[in-house]
């Protein structure tokens, strides 16, 4: 199945706690703020893949990238859902149930500002800002697969299937994208 990835919109909220911009090049903007809505059950869903290759570029503060063997077996810990098909209408696609996993925490790493790394297609992994919260990067696709991608959950835990990236609007992501690029504070 080939996956149209494009959004349609120019900047949206993240699941994972980040405001993410679309450039051109084939890059995403992101950026990292602790006042930005996370899913219900980040903490439990915040290990995931991408269906493609990819840099990224830390411009704003450091970046945390915990990388994890997953190897499926029908008791792991963790339920894996496949991210395929059109995207809903609060910016999402489905969470379709794949099986089952362990995943076993393998390194972690900071990048900080200045600095870049590499990512590989079906690798998981999880980001987290260091110090304040406040992180910018700048991703680069490289190259794409058709298989979608996979976010995980623990097992017994009701992913949030439902969360709404259009839920700010986008003044006010801007506000945040502006506080973390250039320091200048979130408005309430």
């Amino acid at each position: 199945m080939i996956i149209d990835d494009v959004m349609t919109d120019k900047i949206t909220l993240h699941g994972l706690g980040f405001v993410q911009v679309q450039l051109q090049g084939n890059q995403r903007l992101h950026a990292w703020h602790p006042e930005l809505p996370r899913r219900a059950c980040f903490e439990q869903s915040a290990i995931h893949d991408h269906r493609f290759d990819f840099v990224s570029r830390v411009l704003v503060g450091a970046q945390i990238n915990h990388c994890y063997d997953m190897q499926r077996h029908d008791d792991g810990d963790y339920a894996l859902y496949l991210h395929e098909c059109k995207r809903s209408a609060n910016g999402g696609r489905p969470w379709t149930p794949d099986g089952r996993a362990y995943l076993n925490h393998e390194h972690m790493h900071m990048i900080t500002a200045g600095y870049e790394y590499m990512s590989t297609a079906y690798d998981y992994h999880r980001t987290e800002p260091g110090g304040d919260g406040r992180v910018a990067t700048v991703m680069r696709k490289l190259r794409e697969y058709p298989q979608g991608a996979h976010s995980t959950c623990w097992f017994g835990i009701q992913p949030d299937t439902d969360f709404d990236r259009f839920q700010w609007s986008p003044a006010k992501l801007w506000e945040v994208v502006s506080d973390v690029l250039l320091g200048q504070k979130v408005t309430p």
